[in-house]
C-alpha cells in the first residue's frame, strides 16, 4: 500500500476571492438580476385564466326534487330546517307559507311550483330552506338537500336561453339561478316593491 499523501489545507479565503463572492459590486449585480427575474415572473399573465379567482363563482348548490340548483353565495343569508310553516290563505300555490326568522316573517317559495315543474313521487317533503336576498326582498327557498358551496369556473357555465331565471347550466347540470332577476318577477311582489 502506497504511503498516504499529506493533505494540503484549503485556503478558503483565497477560494472565495477567486469566485468573487466577496466583491460587493458583483453581489449587487447578482441581486439586481434576481429581482428583475422575480418581477418578470410576477408580472407575467396567469397561464390558466380560469384558475384566477375573478373568473370563478362561489355557488351554494342544493337539490329540490330531481333538479339541482345553484345560488351565488352573495345572495344567501342563511340555511335552516323547514320547521313549522304557517300557511297564508289566498296566497299563490308556489307560496308554501311563512317562517319566523329571528322575529322577521319570511315567505317560503317552492321553485318547482313557481317554475311549473310537474310533481314527482317523492319519499319525503323538503327538509331545509335557504334564505336568500336580492335588493330589499328576502325569501326562503325550499330544498330537499343543501349540497354545499363550490367554486365554479366561468367557462363551466353554459348560458341557456329557454330558462329566463337562470344564469346558466354547469357541466353537472346544476341550474344557476339569477336571484336578482327572479325576485323582480311581479308574482313575488305582494303589496310592495322589489328594489
Amino acid at each position: 500500500m502506497p504511503p498516504a499523501k499529506p493533505q494540503r489545507e484549503v485556503d478558503w479565503v483565497a477560494v472565495w476571492k477567486g469566485l468573487n463572492w466577496d466583491d460587493e459590486k458583483r453581489q449587487q449585480v447578482v441581486d439586481a438580476e434576481r429581482l428583475r427575474q422575480r418581477a418578470q415572473h410576477y408580472a407575467a399573465p396567469v397561464k390558466d385564466q380560469e384558475a384566477a379567482p375573478e373568473h370563478a363563482r362561489s355557488i351554494l348548490t342544493f337539490e329540490l326534487g330531481r333538479e339541482s340548483y345553484g345560488i351565488d353565495v352573495t345572495h344567501v343569508r342563511g340555511i335552516r330546517a323547514v320547521g313549522a310553516l304557517a300557511r297564508v290563505p289566498g296566497a299563490p300555490g308556489f307560496y308554501q307559507g311563512v317562517i319566523n326568522m329571528r322575529g322577521q316573517i319570511i315567505s317560503v317559495i317552492d321553485l318547482r311550483s313557481f317554475f311549473q315543474i310537474p310533481p314527482v313521487d317523492e319519499v319525503a317533503a323538503p327538509q331545509e330552506v335557504i334564505i336568500v336576498q336580492a335588493g330589499a326582498l328576502e325569501m326562503a327557498l325550499l330544498a330537499h338537500q343543501v349540497i354545499g358551496v363550490e367554486s365554479i369556473p366561468s367557462s363551466a357555465i353554459k348560458p341557456v336561453e329557454h330558462m329566463p331565471y337562470a344564469l346558466g347550466l354547469t357541466r353537472e347540470k346544476t341550474i344557476l339561478l339569477d336571484i336578482a332577476h327572479l325576485f323582480r318577477d311581479e308574482r313575488l311582489i305582494v303589496g310592495g316593491v322589489s328594489e
